[in-house]
């Protein structure tokens, strides 16, 4: 009694839970992309842009590569700040170019 015993498995469950309870991009679902009528476009190589990824917590607007696309939805790729790679479709309508940074003239 009043010892402070280990339990071997007690971290494993925190990694779990953590895991499980990770916040993860909501995709659009197969039948909004609609691949049977509206086939992809696949990107020879990805392509830089900046989108509006939704989140149940949140949304965030992150820096992206574009990997495919047809008339309704684009397919994306990003990783977040604590390394999670995300890959998911989203409407077209939330991707945009990525803004090209201003390079400040010579004096």
């Amino acid at each position: 009694m009043g010892q402070n015993r280990r339990y071997p498995g007690a971290g494993m469950d925190r990694v779990i839970e953590q895991i499980v309870t990770r916040p993860r991009p909501v995709w659009l679902t197969n039948e909004e992309i609609d691949l049977e009528h509206d086939p992809a476009v696949e990107s020879p190589t990805p392509t830089p842009a900046v989108a509006f990824v939704r989140f149940h917590e949140a949304v965030v607007r992150p820096e992206v590569e574009v990997l495919a696309w047809n008339e309704h939805a684009v397919r994306i790729r990003f990783t977040t700040r604590d390394g999670q790679k995300h890959e998911g479709w989203v409407w077209k309508d939330a991707v945009r170019s990525r803004p090209r940074r201003q390079v400040s003239p010579r004096r």
